[in-house]
């Protein structure tokens, strides 16, 4: 197994993850990857290079769980049993399948017996190489079909025994990996491109696979996906020119930026209508024209929007805060005027006109009086002590506080205010009554605007009509000053009259370069750019879908460096070299010889890799281009069986083995020659069969007789609506006379205990008869084994004359007994149709006891005599 830890050492530090997962794939699968496999790995070879992975495969790639155990040197694993299946098929719960820990447990079971379900448990639990077949749970139980197989193996470690847990949703114990099972792929015979037939030791197939059939069936189906990605460019050779778009159509590639492709594929309106005029301008006859009619168009287009914008003015927003503030000036002014009438008035009847122009004046020259001439130290009015009114010449008394609230109201000037307020209120009035807010459009300007913007001249009509609307909204407030619910202002054709107007300027320059021949080159050059990427744009699609095609080949392609099966094909010829050695050699020699294909013999050749001496393993046999015209599928089964034990023999331990029907392919020669050898091969280790070919159990039985090997026994039977019930022993037809008479006399013994009825029923009558017939078996069994001493035997290919030594002639007494017992068994079974007219009633328990106490008499007879005529 030291090969087998090499290669998963190699796979985790050389392999990428999914030829890891490929490796485990052909490690489990002995017939070989299916469509699926090969479907899976070639996704998983795409995702690991960024390719899309629709079905979201993840690697499980090959690791030590999957791969036999090597334990320390002395320790050795022996099964002791396995039971308690749960959803293993429609296994019977609760049995208890045991095996001998030394020597030989032979466990048979015939089809349908249930024995493919222990067996599939087995390989999966062991790690073996066979893992084609996956253990389902009972197929007739729709419930149980996502339910987990589990079974429990009792096993000994160093004499140290333990139970062990198997589920078939996790990776098998340790312990149960170094029990080694047989199947097909233990080695492999193949030919070498040199026409030589290679032996391949044990997991060095899972390499050279890779190598010689995954590798290449992968990189088949990647070139014929890369053959059919279509990178054809003649359907784009339109797009291809002296122009940006054409430059990058011709250099396209899986770099190509999409992006990019999409951007030179998308005009702008105004890229668009740049394209128009260009066209327009070169085509025009009398382009100097033009370009004069364009500049005074936009000229127009210019007035016709400042015009806007100037009526815009008196009913703006701004416009309106700033008319809402003079006529809330307005207000503050007349309130404060009429509250300065009410603090003079103060209560007092004043003579008329106080507080008009008039008054105003003389109470002026009072205050000029007072500050110059009379009260020059006081500020005026000086009404304290003795101070005097300056134009009465009175006493002031009472009168001071009349004087400062006549000065009061002469130093705020309120009435002044609010007039001039008023008068600045009705000046703004007739200034917005009197706007001349008129856009000025007539019918020609109508008829230029609607060539250029089919929608602007309704527009305008309509803007025009919002500011009328608010210049009458806002002469009402001028009046009520509520200024609420102000009407709206639809779009203002401001900007699309200006970007018009920069249009026709644009044009007009376009139109005066068409007259320099120099600069009409250059409109040219910008048209037929424009041109190339209007025709980019009726083929995007096109371009895109190539540009993805060009990536996925390129991500395709990339894929192939993991296809190189070179440095595999190296590391399996290291891997041989390293596995073939003499002692190797020797040992399948020795091997295929007791297996009966020794005369397919083996030689070492060496052969010269770079400057090193390799060694290969051939098989010595007549060359062909086909393994199967020079191995049989027997041969090939024999090589397999042969280098199991010889690679087993090498491995330097002593853990138990198991085989699953082992002779399948051989002929009846070449089954005695396995019988032999697995019975040998018993006596240094525990070695377990499965097997339902009862000749090859018989030809088991005779070869561990003649080893003195004492085997074990079971079967697995059908019953009760389950499988793999098991039975101690083996079925009758493969019982000994001595087990079989046993056999009978435990059936005795309870009829015995019943006790016996004097009438029995007809169920017990049939039963009775059922023994005698097994009796009449065993007189026959007693005739071949015992009386002519297996001398000549059902199923063997041969007549053993050497037992015939011991063969003693009968006296007619034992003769007369023999044919006396068989008779009474006769007269008794339903072989023949009985006389009803007899109506005899079947023998009695203690009959049958005295029946089988003579035939067991007769036995010791015959056997006294034998061992006095041999001594």
């Amino acid at each position: 197994m030291a090969l087998i830890d090499e290669i998963l050492k190699w796979s985790e530090e050389k392999l990428p993850l999914w030829q890891r997962d490929a490796a485990r794939r052909l490690f489990q699968q002995e017939t070989g990857l299916s469509a699926e496999d090969y479907g899976d790995l070639y996704a998983l070879l795409k995702a690991a290079h960024g390719l899309p992975n629709p079905l979201g495969l993840t690697p499980e790639p090959l690791k030590a769980a999957h791969l036999p155990t090597i334990l320390p040197a002395g320790e050795k694993v022996v099964l002791q049993a396995i039971r308690d299946l749960v959803h293993v098929n429609r296994i019977a719960p609760g049995q208890k399948l045991n095996f001998a820990q030394l020597g030989l447990t032979v466990i048979y079971g015939g089809n349908g017996s249930g024995k493919s379900g222990y067996v599939r448990v087995m390989k999966r639990a062991c790690r073996a190489r066979d893992q084609a077949e996956k253990v389902h749970p009972d197929a007739n139980d729709p419930a149980a079909l996502n339910r987990i197989p589990k079974a429990i193996f009792d096993i000994d470690i160093g004499g140290t025994s333990k139970a062990v847990h198997w589920t078939g949703d996790s990776d098998s114990p340790d312990e149960l990996a170094a029990i080694s099972v047989f199947d097909s792929h233990c080695a492999r015979a193949y030919l070498t491109t040199e026409q030589d037939v290679a032996y391949l030791p044990y997991g060095l197939d899972v390499v050279e696979n890779l190598a010689n059939k995954v590798l290449p069936e992968l990189a088949r189906r990647l070139n014929e996906e890369i053959a059919a990605i279509s990178i054809d460019r003649q359907p784009l050779q339109h797009l291809v020119g002296e122009t940006e778009v054409g430059r990058l159509v011709n250099a396209l590639s899986e770099k190509t930026s999409s992006a990019k492709v999409k951007a030179f594929s998308t005009l702008s309106e105004i890229e668009t209508a740049t394209a128009k005029e260009l066209d327009a301008a070169l085509a025009e006859y009398d382009p100097a024209k033009k370009a004069n009619e364009h500049r005074l168009s936009a000229g127009r287009l210019k007035s016709l929007a400042e015009r806007i914008e100037t009526a815009l003015s008196w009913v703006s927003d701004a416009a309106i805060d700033k008319l809402k503030k003079i006529t809330d000036a307005t207000i503050t002014a007349n309130k404060a005027e009429k509250q300065a009438a009410e603090a003079l008035q103060s209560g007092e009847s004043l003579l008329p006109g106080t507080g008009e122009p008039v008054w105003k004046a003389l109470f002026g020259a009072a205050r000029k009086f007072s500050t110059e001439v009379a009260y020059p130290e006081h500020v005026f009015p000086h009404i304290t002590g003795d101070a005097k009114c300056p134009l009465c010449q009175q006493p002031l008394n009472d009168a001071g506080e009349r004087l400062n609230r006549f000065e009061e109201y002469i130093q705020n000037d309120v009435a002044k205010a609010a007039a001039e307020q008023r008068q600045k209120l009705e000046a703004t009035k007739i200034k917005i009554e009197r706007a001349n807010l008129s856009v000025g459009i007539d019918d020609s300007l109508v008829e230029e605007l609607t060539l250029l913007d089919d929608a602007i001249a309704s527009s305008i009509g309509a803007f025009e009509r919002d500011i009328e609307a608010r210049r009458i909204w806002m002469l009402q407030n001028l009046n009520s000053y509520t200024w609420e619910d102000a009407p709206p202002l639809g779009e203002n054709p401001r900007k699309r009259l200006r970007n018009l107007a920069a249009h026709q300027f644009k044009s007009a320059r376009v139109f005066a370069h068409a007259v320099d021949e120099v600069k009409k080159k250059s409109l040219i050059a910008k048209r037929e750019e424009l041109r190339a990427r209007q025709n980019l744009s009726a083929s995007l699609d096109a371009v895109l879908g190539l540009i993805e095609r060009l990536k996925m080949r390129q991500a395709l392609k990339a894929c192939e460096q993991d296809l190189k099966t070179r440095p595999i094909s190296d590391k399996s010829k290291e891997l041989a070299s390293g596995a073939v050695t003499v002692a190797l050699k020797n040992a399948l020699d020795e091997e295929f010889k007791s297996l009966g294909i020794g005369h397919i013999r083996t030689k070492l050749k060496d052969r010269n890799d770079k400057g090193k001496i390799k060694h290969q393993l051939l098989l010595d046999l007549p060359t062909t281009n086909k393994l199967e015209q020079i191995l049989s599928e027997g041969e090939q089964r024999a090589i397999a069986l042969g280098s199991f034990l010889a690679e087993l023999k090498l491995a330097n331990h002593a853990c138990g083995i198991v085989f699953d029907d082992p002779v399948s392919s051989l002929d009846h020669m070449r089954r005695g020659k396995v019988a032999k050898r697995l019975a040998a091969e018993s006596k240094q280790r525990q070695v377990l069969i499965f097997t339902h070919d009862v000749v090859f159990l018989q030809q088991l039985r005779d070869q561990c007789d003649k080893l003195n090997v004492s085997p074990l026994f079971c079967r697995l039977e059908a019953n009760g609506g389950f499988y793999g019930n098991v039975a101690e022993g083996l079925p009758w037809a493969h019982k000994s006379y001595g087990e079989r008479i046993d056999f009978l006399e435990k059936a005795q013994k309870r009829f015995e205990k019943m006790p016996w009825p004097a009438n029995p029923s007809e169920e017990l009558t049939s039963e009775m008869i059922r023994q005698y017939s097994f009796l009449r078996a065993t007189i026959e069994r007693v005739a071949q084994d015992f009386v002519l001493n297996g001398t000549v035997q059902r199923f063997k290919d041969y007549i053993d004359v050497k037992k015939l030594k011991l063969v003693i002639g009968l006296q007619e007494a034992e003769v007369v007994e023999i044919l006396r017992i068989n008779q009474r068994c006769h007269d008794l079974v339903e072989a023949h149709d009985p006389s009803s007219a007899k109506d005899e009633p079947p023998p009695t328990a203690d009959e049958l006891k005295q029946d089988i106490a003579d035939l067991r008499k007769l036995i010791k007879d015959i056997t006294d005599r034998r061992t006095g005529a041999a001594q």
